[in-house]
């Protein structure tokens, strides 16, 4: 497959019918309107779990995009399945950040509401928020080719975030003087990890310790105090440099 000169489209497994599909909705219309496909291009379609197909497009036309698969594959998942816990950030650094996390090869993210995070959401505002995100991830996937598409859930505490969380290791991006280097707090490859990322400000007491209670370990990162979004990347790009660039 040539996929690296062929633009990306959704189209969710339960949409995979045969050797003939279509695109309906934003992706039919990313498809005609903003990418200009017409009727004999080659896209790449996924299902977002690992399926990858190039499609030929039969006609493109009235918000439906009909295409005829010209292959199929199945794209292994990275060798580390990375979770991303993010406080919350203002403005549009959090889209960025989720977008980024995507790009470094993320399984899931969740949003961390910390208590020192400017940004303040009610039910309804992190609902729509969570849609935003969930796009944005969508969209990060289309950009860099990802085949796994990472799922993104609902903002929560602290708490809530590292209570029934499971990876082979855990970490925080620290600069508690206990923290350590990543090769110090573990020998070896992982097959999940954990990274938490604190909001400007960092993490509370209180949060570190309920952090370390869920089995996080304070990872240095350096001695330079980090932005909240410098971290998430810098921590990332260690990991899937250390651990999740092969496929299992």
């Amino acid at each position: 497959m040539n996929e690296m000169i062929h633009a990306h489209f959704h189209l969710p497994a339960s949409e995979w019918h045969g050797s003939d599909v279509e695109l309906r909705g934003e992706e039919a219309k990313h498809c005609i309107q903003v990418t200009r496909h017409r009727a004999g291009d080659v896209v790449v379609l996924f299902d977002g779990a690992g399926r990858k197909a190039e499609a030929r497009i039969e006609a493109a036309s009235g918000g439906v995009v009909r295409l005829h698969l010209l292959d199929d594959s199945q794209i292994p998942k990275p060798r580390c399945e990375i979770t991303l816990l993010q406080a919350l950030v203002k403005g549009d650094t959090m889209e960025w950040i989720i977008e980024k996390a995507v790009e470094l090869g993320v399984q899931r993210i969740i949003p961390v509401i910390s208590q020192r995070s400017i940004v303040r959401l009610n039910t309804a505002e992190a609902a729509k928020k969570l849609a935003k995100w969930q796009r944005v991830a969508l969209e990060a996937c289309k950009q860099c080719g990802q085949a796994w598409l990472p799922e993104v859930v609902m903002p929560c505490s602290v708490e809530a975030a590292c209570g029934p969380l499971e990876a082979d290791v855990k970490l925080t991006a620290s600069l508690q003087p206990e923290a350590r280097s990543l090769r110090a707090i573990r020998q070896g490859a992982a097959r999940s990890a954990a990274l938490a990322i604190g909001p400007e400000g960092d993490f509370t007491e209180g949060e570190y310790a309920v952090l370390a209670a869920g089995g996080f370990q304070p990872w240095s990162l350096g001695s330079l105090i980090l932005r909240s979004e410098t971290a998430a990347v810098c921590a990332l790009s260690i990991l899937g440099y250390e651990w999740a660039s092969e496929p299992i």
